[in-house]
């Protein structure tokens, strides 16, 4: 049994169906503005802060972005029982273990440089989820042992939980769900299931195109995995712009068929 969260009252999580946002294909325009804004700006730079700053703040995101998850779900046919999962690590990175759960490292408290951009991280693992991405991925065979092992880790935490609802996790536990790998297909539903989650909860869209672009600039520096299992660059860029113009031409309704 869940511990339920104090700053939820969702309903259990029910078998799903299929998520249906299929986004345009980008345009040679697009992908050439993607590639000039990426080199016209640095590589994002680490903030300092205090280990409980950074649990503060993503907290204060997370419990705002949760009722829009909840709404997204249910629009694509599901019903989600969030779980946010406060992971130490000083790296920018994120995660959905497939089972509501949402594991949030402090770099990405540390890197964003507002709540927008942090907002953009983490509705975008929420997307994962509410598309069931990490149940329909091949390689969910492979994941089975991590993601048991997670939960396993996670399961005490919950017996004291804070009124902020984010629940404290080991050091390193993001990390194993490294194994996890989406296609193009899933990262740019991911994206634009994202955005809708985001817009919703009232952040600023454009920041999570700048959240975009600082990901693409730290292409091939050591300081986060997450390019490892979200590959960011002018592609999956122009993938944004085009999923965010098509959402805003349909009213931004999700599950409307592919």
């Amino acid at each position: 049994m869940r511990p339920a969260l104090p700053i939820l009252a969702l309903l259990p999580l029910l078998a799903c169906a299929n998520p249906s946002y299929q986004g345009p294909a980008f345009t040679p325009m697009q992908e050439s503005r993607a590639v000039s804004d990426i080199a016209a700006g640095p590589a994002p730079v680490r903030r300092s802060m205090t280990d409980e700053q950074a649990k503060q703040a993503i907290a204060r995101v997370a419990k705002r972005l949760a009722p829009a998850g909840t709404t997204a779900c249910r629009d694509l046919g599901r019903a989600c029982n969030w779980r946010f999962i406060y992971d130490p690590s000083q790296e920018l990175n994120a995660a959905a273990t497939g089972e509501g759960d949402i594991i949030i490292q402090r770099g990405v408290a540390e890197y964003a440089r507002n709540d927008d951009e942090m907002a953009f991280v983490i509705a975008h693992e929420m997307a994962h989820h509410a598309a069931n991405h990490v149940q329909s991925t091949t390689q969910r065979a492979q994941i089975g042992g991590a993601l048991a092992g997670i939960l396993a880790s996670v399961a005490g935490a919950y017996a004291g939980v804070q009124t902020d609802g984010l629940a404290q996790g080991a050091a390193g536990i993001g990390s194993q769900l490294a194994v996890i790998t989406y296609s193009k297909a899933q990262e740019r539903e991911a994206d634009a299931i994202g955005a809708t989650i985001m817009r919703r909860a009232g952040y600023d869209l454009a920041e999570a195109r700048t959240m975009l672009l600082a990901l693409a600039r730290l292409s091939g520096q050591a300081q986060t995995s997450m390019l490892s299992t979200h590959p960011a660059g002018p592609d999956r860029i122009a993938s944004f712009d085009a999923a965010i113009a098509d959402m805003e031409a349909a009213g931004w309704r999700l599950g409307r068929g592919g």
